[in-house]
C-alpha cells in the first residue's frame, strides 16, 4: 500500500490499532506490517486459519474501518495478493 506522504501519521496510527486487533483474533495466527526502506509503502501480513475466518474477519467492523482509512489515505488502490499454503507449515512449533 503506497500512503500518500502528508497522511502517514494517520495511516500508521489506524494500521497499529488494526493489527493489535487482528492479533487478537484466534483465527489469524500471524499478522505483521513492513515499512519499505525509504518509501511510504507498506506490506501487511496476514495468515489465517480458514479462508471462511479471513472472509467473515473482512466484514468486521475493525477491517472496514481500517478499510475506510486506507481510501483516505492511499496513492493508488491497494493490491491484495493470497496464496495458501499447506497447514504443517503454519503449525510446527506453535504448541
Amino acid at each position: 500500500m503506497q500512503v500518500s506522504q502528508k497522511s502517514v501519521n494517520d495511516f500508521c496510527s489506524s494500521l497499529k490499532q488494526y493489527l493489535k486487533n487482528v492479533s487478537g483474533q484466534g483465527e489469524c495466527f500471524h499478522v505483521t506490517a513492513v515499512r519499505l526502506p525509504d518509501t511510504n509503502t507498506f506490506i501487511v501480513y496476514e495468515f489465517w486459519e480458514e479462508e471462511e475466518e479471513w472472509k467473515r474477519h473482512l466484514q468486521s467492523g475493525p477491517c472496514k474501518k481500517f478499510q475506510h482509512v486506507k481510501v483516505d489515505t492511499l496513492t493508488q488502490p491497494e493490491s491484495i495478493s493470497t496464496m495458501f499454503v499447506p497447514a504443517a507449515w503454519c503449525t510446527l512449533g506453535r504448541d
